[in-house]
């Protein structure tokens, strides 16, 4: 829809707006811990699934093209970096 809505309890399968970018950390307990960041102010979470999760730093929002349209130019490129970082507990 485009609203804006406080994050509700998960399982997730949403986009969630991160102004200040992506900072993400993933813990399994006594084994390890994934931290995800970006400067991207967009991030996908998918946790319905017991075995899986997924998260995924966007250039934009869902339905971008529609409600936060960015013009990509070879002056002006839309460039993204994402630091993905395990760590042993």
């Amino acid at each position: 829809t485009g609203r804006r809505i406080d994050p509700q309890p998960g399982p997730w399968d949403d986009c969630f707006g991160m102004p200040d970018g992506v900072d993400v950390k993933i813990t399994w307990p006594e084994r390890l811990e994934l931290t995800v960041k970006s400067r991207s102010e967009w991030v996908v979470v998918y946790d319905e699934q017991d075995e899986a999760v997924c998260v995924e730093p966007q250039s934009g929002p869902p339905n971008g093209l529609n409600t936060a349209p960015r013009l990509v130019t070879p002056i002006d490129p839309l460039e993204m970096t994402t630091t993905w970082s395990w760590t042993r507990l």
